[in-house]
């Protein structure tokens, strides 16, 4: 497998990744009210895991490889929201 099919293969699972953490937020923002302490604490811990995250795809590919991908992850996501929005 070359470098680029591994980096679209690390990508591809970070936007399942992203997909869960979203589902996430959205579990905890029905289920919580802003201002209650486990709302905070767990949004918290859903960054810090993103963060987390990040950083071991920087650790693994060259910042610029990872910048590009994720500009793309938000493009495709900012297109889908105008598409289907909710």
């Amino acid at each position: 497998m070359g470098q680029e099919e591994k980096l679209e293969e690390t990508m591809e699972n970070y936007r399942n990744i992203r997909e869960c953490l979203t589902g996430l937020c959205e579990i905890i923002n029905i289920n919580f009210n802003e201002k209650d302490f486990y709302h905070q604490a767990a949004m918290d811990n859903l960054n810090n895991l993103n963060n987390n995250i990040l950083e071991l795809l920087r650790n693994s590919h060259t910042p610029r490889e990872i910048r590009i991908k994720l500009r793309e992850i938000k493009f495709d996501e900012k297109q889908a929201e105008e598409l289907f929005p909710l």
